[in-house]
C-alpha cells in the first residue's frame, strides 16, 4: 500500500478510471478518490468508457465520457476495480500515454498491470479498501465521501447479505454512517427501485431460463438489443444474472448475453464452486463467487455449451 500512497501524495493530476460496465463499486470508489484529491489540493478527473447506467445517476455525474485525442495534463493514472488492463478498453491509450499508475482492486484475480499495485482480494469491495487508505494516509474523508464509499461497499455485499463480508466490512460500514447521510435511501436506489419495463424485460428473460447438472445450473440469454423493445438502451438492461442466481437450488448462475462487441459471460456462486475459475478459462476473471468473461464464440448456443461444459466440471471439482 506504502508505494501506492506515495505515487498518489506525489502526484498534482489524477486521472481515474473504473472498468468498462461501470457498477456501483466502481463508480462509488472513483468519485471518493477524485474527491478526495481536490481535499488535498490536487486535480482528478474521472473518466468512463460511455454513457453509465441511468439508474445508478444517483450515484454522481461529475465524469468525462472519453474520446481519442482528448487533451489533458494528469502525470498519474489512477485505476479503480479494474481486474486487468483490458477492461480499460479504450482509455488505455491514456493509461499508456501517462506513463505513471496505480491500481488499486478487490479481484482477486488482478493482473497488477499498474506501475504501483494493491490488490485485496480478501475485501468486500474496492471502497473498502479505498476507507483504509485514506485512514493510511491520514486524510479525514467528508459526508459526500462517506456516502460514496458506502454506496460502493453497499454494492458489492449485496446490501450486505454476501459471503464477502467480513467483521472488518462492517466495522468500516458502521464508521461511514457515523457522517450521517441517508443510508437507507443508498440501499433502496441501489436494489429497490426499479423500472416498470425493466421488470418486463426481466419477465421474458426468466421465460428462457434453463436447467443443467439437475439444476444446480441455471442459466439465461440475452441479446442487448432485446433493451430496445422495452424502450430501454443497452446499458439500462438490469444486471440479468440475479434471475437465475435467486432461485432456490441454484449453485451455479450464468447469463450469457450477446453484445455488439461479442458475447458477455456472467457468472454467481450460491456454493462452493469457484466461478473465477471458469472464467478464467475464458480469459476472463473475478471472485469465487462471482466473475466474468468474454467469449469469442460465433452462437450464444456455443457459448452456452462451453459455459456449461466449464461450470459442470466446477461443481465436481467440490464433489
Amino acid at each position: 500500500m506504502q508505494a501506492v500512497i506515495e505515487k498518489i501524495k506525489a502526484a498534482k493530476s489524477a486521472a481515474v478510471f473504473p472498468h468498462i460496465n461501470e457498477d456501483p463499486d466502481a463508480l462509488g470508489s472513483c468519485f471518493a478518490f477524485c474527491k478526495m484529491m481536490r481535499k488535498m489540493g490536487k486535480e482528478a478527473t474521472m473518466y468512463v468508457s460511455g454513457k453509465i447506467e441511468s439508474r445508478l445517476a444517483f450515484i454522481g455525474s461529475d465524469y468525462v465520457i472519453y474520446h481519442d485525442g482528448i487533451e489533458h495534463n494528469h502525470d498519474l493514472c489512477v485505476c479503480l476495480d479494474c481486474g486487468d488492463i483490458e477492461r480499460l478498453s479504450e482509455r488505455k491509450k491514456m493509461f499508456d500515454q501517462i506513463q505513471n499508475s496505480v491500481n488499486i482492486d478487490h479481484h482477486m484475480t488482478n493482473t497488477d498491470f499498474a506501475d504501483a499495485n494493491y490488490v485485496d482480494g480478501s475485501a468486500a469491495a474496492t471502497g473498502q479498501i479505498l476507507s483504509e487508505l485514506f485512514d493510511k494516509m491520514g486524510e479525514a474523508i467528508d459526508r459526500d465521501i462517506a456516502k460514496d464509499l458506502y454506496t460502493a461497499i453497499c454494492s458489492d455485499t449485496g446490501c450486505f447479505k454476501y459471503s464477502n463480508v467480513s467483521p472488518k466490512t462492517m466495522r468500516i460500514a458502521a464508521d461511514l454512517l457515523e457522517y450521517d447521510f441517508d443510508h437507507a435511501e443508498v440501499a433502496r436506489l441501489l436494489f429497490d427501485s426499479e423500472s416498470i419495463n425493466a421488470v418486463k424485460l426481466k419477465a421474458e428473460v426468466t421465460e428462457g431460463l434453463r436447467e443443467y447438472a439437475g439444476g444446480r445450473i441455471k442459466l439465461v440469454l440475452a441479446d442487448e438489443k432485446i433493451g430496445e423493445k422495452y424502450g430501454m438502451s443497452k446499458e439500462d438492461i438490469p444486471n440479468l444474472v440475479e434471475i437465475p442466481r435467486r432461485i432456490a437450488g441454484t449453485e451455479i448462475a450464468v447469463c450469457i448475453k450477446r453484445m455488439d462487441d461479442g458475447v458477455r459471460l456472467n457468472l454467481r456462486s450460491n456454493g462452493e464452486a469457484d466461478v473465477s475459475k471458469v472464467a478464467q478459462k475464458f480469459g476472463g476473471g473475478g471472485h469465487v463467487k462471482a466473475a466474468g468473461a468474454t467469449l469469442h464464440v460465433d452462437t450464444l448456443d456455443e457459448a452456452e455449451k462451453v459455459v456449461i461444459e466449464e461450470c459442470i466440471k466446477a461443481l465436481e471439482e467440490i464433489k
